[in-house]
């Protein structure tokens, strides 16, 4: 694992990629470090908003249109009323989880970014972060490993935070989409999120 890095990225998922391409690009030393192999997956709503297509433009991750689909704006509905309401000037864009995560493995390859993939992380330690029976000294750690975060957990930051059950399904179907917008469902304890993904797929979940 070498003599240690920089900044170490608990969590290898689109926002500790984000992140580590992020700091490479500042010229930092960065590892990032996960107990799954890429293409990692999740049940996701798939739906990419224009302010996040523009962050992943300026890390240099570019989707191209065969990648997915293009959405104009998002619609609100529920059993009585729905509202909708379209982006001015760009658009959001509809794309598997698993194509977006290796497009920015892929980015952060190129950026020179040491990915350790299949390498959980066991816990903190006063100079670095435990990596199966390894000790790697990193200057500087970033917890991205999700809502139940263990670095948050681990560094005593969620002493008072709510625990919350959640679950989440997620389906694709070779269903055209019936709008250009991405949809938001709403019930009494649950929502559905309708994307689009390409002409003839649609992601609910």
């Amino acid at each position: 694992m070498g003599e240690g890095t920089g900044v170490l990225v608990i969590g290898g998922g689109p926002a500790g990629l984000a992140v580590a391409i992020a700091a490479r690009m500042k010229g930092f030393d960065v590892t990032v470090a996960d107990g799954a192999k890429p293409p990692i997956d999740k049940a996701c709503g798939e739906g990419l908003m224009p302010s996040t297509m523009a962050a992943l433009r300026e890390l240099g991750v570019t989707l191209c249109p065969g990648d997915g689909q293009i959405f104009r704006g998002i619609r609100f509905v529920d059993a009585a009323t729905s509202v909708e309401a379209r982006f001015s000037g760009a658009s959001g864009f509809g794309v598997r989880r698993t194509v977006l995560h290796q497009k920015m493995v892929e980015r952060a390859q190129e950026c020179g970014i040491t990915l350790l993939w299949n390498t959980p992380v066991a816990g903190l330690s006063n100079d670095g972060a435990i990596l199966r029976d390894t000790v790697l000294k990193a200057r500087w750690i970033i917890g991205a490993d999700g809502i139940h975060s263990r670095v948050r957990r681990w560094s005593g930051l969620d002493a008072d935070a709510r625990q919350e059950v959640r679950f989440a399904q997620r389906r694709h179907y070779r269903v055209k989409a019936w709008t250009e917008c991405m949809e938001v469902h709403w019930g009494q304890e649950a929502q559905a999120y309708v994307t689009p993904l390409s002409n003839d797929e649609t992601c609910v979940r």
